[in-house]
């Protein structure tokens, strides 16, 4: 009798491993579609692209900003070292930018931000200096929900400012197959 549990719970076991490996794309799929928000967007007093080095961001804000959608970009993002260098993610992208044609009195700075919660807290402060009452943040699709659920707590208070988000196309960002890759799979899980 106890060897015949044994051997139950041992098939169960192996059964659910076989079905998780075999079902395997599409529930990480499925995670990831969750993870990715995609608001209609309109035109905005702001392009907030948010920080973190990916320059499929700059060139995202740059064509929504040459599209016309706004004549403000925020670049968001803090300093980073390399050898022989010390500078802000915000300020490459503004060079980016400006290399791109946006012209430099359109492009605010944002250097101070650590994280998320902080580009959210330092837009906001933008935003109310400079009477700006909507925004389309940029960020990599895997950081769209997340992204969205930051600003929305940070901007609560706010009823009339607009907060759309939209995730960056043409990244490398594959819903097929993102567990494969190093950097979207601590993307995702980060």
């Amino acid at each position: 009798m106890k060897h015949k549990r044994t051997y139950i719970t041992i098939s169960i076991i192996v059964v659910f491993i076989l079905l998780v490996i075999i079902t395997h794309s599409l529930w990480l799929g499925a995670i990831a579609k969750f993870l990715i928000v995609n608001d209609k967007i309109s035109n905005a007093d702001v392009i907030v692209v948010l920080g973190g080095g990916q320059s499929e961001r700059v060139m995202n804000g740059v064509k929504l900003y040459n599209s016309g959608y706004s004549k403000n970009i925020i670049f968001t993002g803090m300093e980073f070292k390399l050898p022989g260098l010390t500078t802000t993610w915000p300020q490459l992208a503004k060079n980016e930018a400006m290399w791109l044609g946006v012209p430099e009195d359109a492009i605010i700075l944002e250097e101070r931000p650590t994280s998320t919660y902080e580009d959210a807290v330092y837009v906001k402060e933008n935003m109310l200096d400079r009477g700006f009452k909507s925004a389309i943040i940029v960020t990599s699709p895997h950081h769209t929900r997340r992204s969205k659920m930051v600003f929305k707590k940070v901007f609560e208070d706010q009823k009339e400012v607009s907060i759309k988000v939209t995730p960056v196309d043409g990244g490398d960002f594959q819903i097929e197959k993102w567990w494969t890759h190093e950097n979207e799979l601590v993307g995702v899980v980060n």
